[in-house]
């Protein structure tokens, strides 16, 4: 049997603020203050059973079940007004036997969380012992901390596919990039159809770099636009244009039509990307070149295979310009050809098997030399020596002319000074120059710290720039280069001049001291009335400008007359001599040496 509680009414709802006690006919006599407020005061009086309603035991009836079963666990429920019900965990004590009093200590249930946040309820409104408000708040902490997790998960997955989406696409025009393009035709040469059909476009704009260098670079990402959304007109719902590189671009065709048609929808892109561009108030344009491959499932091994191929057909088209190539068969032997000579000419260049060819510059009214111009030969040992024609091509696109320059131009240096040691008098030596040699901002410095390295001054060198340079890739940069050499104390000289649309007032602002007549000009002079008048007038306008003229590719005596009757004095040539090693240059000198003499006494 329990004992009776004896409690006054303050501590009672202090030790158990959800109690209600009762009567002995089972009324509530009072209730704790916290289920006060739940149910309200009107509470008070009314039947225990009236207000709850037993859950567990469902076997009780009436209070006297209740009495039968003091101290067990009782589970009951009851319905604050306009409420959902409540579930109530109970236990029943005697308070006043004599009076059949009974103390019913409520706790809340599965219902404590609703309550919590319906009653606004805190620690104070729970029983000092009583623990479940603490379990609350951790479990509504770990709730709280769980969507939080779940959040920021969510926020990760969703940023993670921004990035990945970021990834794939070009930021500049919105289209796919490389790597989405490589994925595409991953997927496309993994497709399930042996009999699927597709095409892939490999572009590049034409003088695209001319146009950020005129018109500024964000002429240039305008012209870069204009290409993506003409691109995008160009496409099917399953095609897919890309930005692959600077100014490159690429169309995958999931659906290729037949090759006449492929070429045709090549053609008009050709069009569509060559079409003007207007910014601020300034019309630039630019042109495209295309290069075409046309594959079916299990054909490529990969995607890089087959990005390769395409650039195969861009290279060929771009030979041409704005043209339009479909990958052969012949194109793949040229370019593995190229492939093995580039290996080739990187092994050349580590063995040193580059070197100087020189060819004399002759001023014919004194007899005297004027200077060697040195060219670039590479030789085999036990074959023959070859020419730039076979290997400045695929050298300079695989940037490896630079090195080839560089281990000529030493040499050439190191036999200039020894000729100079041995009281050799040959001019200057004359070296050719490209663009990007003139771009390079250490240029000038290289060459200073190599003609140093030889006892060498700038005076000794004269560099000789193409025609084609001034037209087609001349801007400030480069003319401020140019100054810079000649400040330094070289001599600047104008190569292969006639052959080029270089213009007059271009020619004032260059710092350039000789002109350079092309070979084309000079070959079949004797005979050709027409070319006499050109190049007649050439020299007239280069001895107004005060400019020194030497007519290069002279082959006869007939062309080196009717040149020197029209007032050029300085020439260079088969006639003369073909370039030939340092060696047979000394040779040849000693010779021409020795019939100067002879004539002069």
């Amino acid at each position: 049997m329990l004992p009776e509680i004896t409690l006054g009414r303050e501590m009672a709802d202090m030790l158990f603020p959800l109690h209600v006690r009762l009567d002995g006919l089972g009324r509530i006599e009072t209730a704790g203050p916290t289920l006060r407020r739940i149910f309200g005061e009107e509470i008070i009086g009314q039947a225990f059973l009236d207000v709850f309603t037993m859950v567990r035991p469902r076997r009780i009836q009436g209070l006297q079940s209740i009495w039968e079963r003091l101290g067990e666990k009782l589970v009951v429920s009851a319905a604050p007004s306009g409420e959902e019900p409540i579930q109530f965990r109970a236990v029943a004590v005697p308070v006043d036997r004599a009076h059949e009093g009974l103390l019913i200590d409520l706790s809340f249930g599965i219902h404590l969380a609703r309550c919590v946040h319906r009653f606004a309820l805190t620690e104070a409104d729970f029983k000092p012992n009583d623990f479940s408000i603490d379990l609350f708040y951790s479990f509504q902490t770990q709730q709280t901390l769980l969507k939080d997790s779940q959040k920021l998960a969510q926020a990760l997955k969703q940023s993670k596919l921004q990035a990945e989406r970021k990834s794939l696409e070009d930021s500049l025009t919105g289209i796919g990039n490389r790597a989405s393009l490589h994925r595409r035709l991953e997927e496309m040469l993994a497709h399930p159809d042996p009999g699927a059909r597709f095409a892939l476009m490999h572009i590049d704009l034409d003088d695209f770099k001319s146009v950020n260098d005129n018109f500024g670079h964000a002429a240039g990402d305008r012209v870069l636009m204009q290409a993506a959304r003409a691109l995008q007109a160009s496409c099917g719902i399953k095609d897919m244009p890309a930005r692959i590189g600077g100014d490159e671009f690429a169309l995958l065709l999931a659906d290729a039509p037949e090759e006449g048609e492929l070429e045709k929808l090549a053609r008009d892109l050709v069009a569509a990307l060559s079409m003007p561009v207007h910014h601020n108030d300034q019309s630039c344009r630019v042109g495209a070149s295309i290069g075409l491959v046309v594959f079916q499932p299990g054909q490529v091994p990969n995607a890089d295979r087959l990005i390769a191929n395409s650039d195969i057909a861009l290279y060929e088209a771009k030979g041409q310009k704005s043209a339009v190539k479909v990958l052969s068969e012949e194109m793949i032997e040229r370019h593995e050809k190229s492939t093995r000579l580039v290996s080739e000419i990187r092994r050349a260049v580590k063995k040193s098997q580059f070197v100087p060819f020189f060819q004399p510059q002759i001023d014919t009214l004194s007899g005297s030399i004027r200077g060697l111009e040195v060219v670039a030969r590479w030789e085999l040992p036990g074959q023959d020596v070859l020419t730039p024609a076979y290997f400045l091509e695929v050298a300079t696109r695989s940037n490896i002319m630079v090195d080839i320059d560089r281990q000529v131009r030493r040499k050439a240096f190191s036999q200039l000074a020894a000729w100079q040691r041995q009281g050799r008098k040959i001019g200057k030596l004359s070296l050719n120059v490209t663009a990007s040699n003139l771009r390079s901002v250490d240029f000038v410095s290289v060459l200073l710290v190599e003609l140093a390295a030889e006892g060498l001054r700038p005076s000794d060198i004269q560099l000789e720039l193409l025609e084609s340079i001034l037209f087609e890739q001349f801007d400030h940069e480069l003319i401020e280069q140019c100054r810079t050499l000649e400040q330094a104390g070289f001599t600047l000289a104008l190569d292969d001049f006639g052959t080029g649309h270089s213009s007059i007032a271009t020619l004032i602002d260059m710092p350039i001291s000789v002109l350079k007549i092309d070979r084309s000009f000079v070959s079949g002079l004797d005979s050709n009335a027409k070319m006499q008048r050109i190049t007649g007038a050439m020299l007239a306008m280069a001895k107004n400008m005060g400019l020194d003229v030497l007519a290069e590719g002279v082959e006869t005596l007939k062309e080196l007359e009717f040149l020197e009757k029209a007032g050029c004095r300085s020439f260079q040539g088969f006639y003369f001599s073909p370039p030939v090693n340092a060696e047979e240059i000394e040779r040849w000198l000693d010779v021409w040496q020795a019939n100067l003499c002879q004539l002069s006494g």
